[in-house]
């Protein structure tokens, strides 16, 4: 019979460097490095291109409208606080279904989403309305405060969709180091 005693096959220098291996990893699970990096900076893309926002404090929508007649506004604001001004404007007629404008009054507006983010605000223009009374096709005041309401309906319905279009969301630049790129490519294989 042999004698001989079996090979190690661990040594103690590589045993010691398996057991610091695993005692890093359980740390770094247990710190989260290995959870996937919250998404939540904010960059906006539109016609012109894109702007970073950052961490988005505040998303609402917007809107502006004015009727101008002759260079001179007569009403300005929201543009349910404009449709309200053209119904008290005609709360004596007789038959305000019917009032037209006269030539030349124009009324022109803009209805969006607006953001409050960490590096910056940014407005986003989704809607526009530009009209004018013309003498061969006049604009009906009660028309026009329909189209005002309907407009200022769709922005707040499809805010959401509209956001979910414009924005991109990645982690924040400063989450963005070596270790976190090379377990996100892990995690995305």
């Amino acid at each position: 019979m042999s004698t001989e005693s079996p090979k190690q096959l661990i040594t103690a220098p590589i045993a010691s460097i398996i057991i610091t291996i695993t005692i890093c990893v359980t740390a770094l699970f247990a710190m989260g490095s290995f959870d996937q990096p919250k998404q939540d900076y904010a960059t906006v893309n539109f016609d012109g291109g894109y702007k970073k926002i950052g961490v988005i404090s505040e998303q609402r929508t917007f809107s502006e409208a004015e009727v101008i007649l002759n260079d001179k506004i007569l009403w300005s604001g929201t543009l349910s606080y404009v449709a309200d001004k053209i119904k008290e404007s005609m709360a004596s007629e007789k038959n305000p279904e019917n009032v037209t404008w006269k030539t030349g009054v124009a009324l022109n507006g803009t209805a969006g989403i607006s953001w409050v983010g960490s590096e910056s605000s940014f407005k986003l223009t989704t809607e526009t309305i530009n009209l004018l009374s013309t003498e061969d096709s006049p604009l009906v005041a009660q028309q026009v405060i329909e189209q005002l309401l309907a407009l200022d309906r769709k922005i707040k319905d499809e805010n959401e969709v509209s956001a979910n279009q414009a924005l991109t969301l990645s982690e924040p630049p400063s989450a963005s180091f070596t270790f976190t790129k090379l377990i996100t490519a892990l995690r995305d294989m």
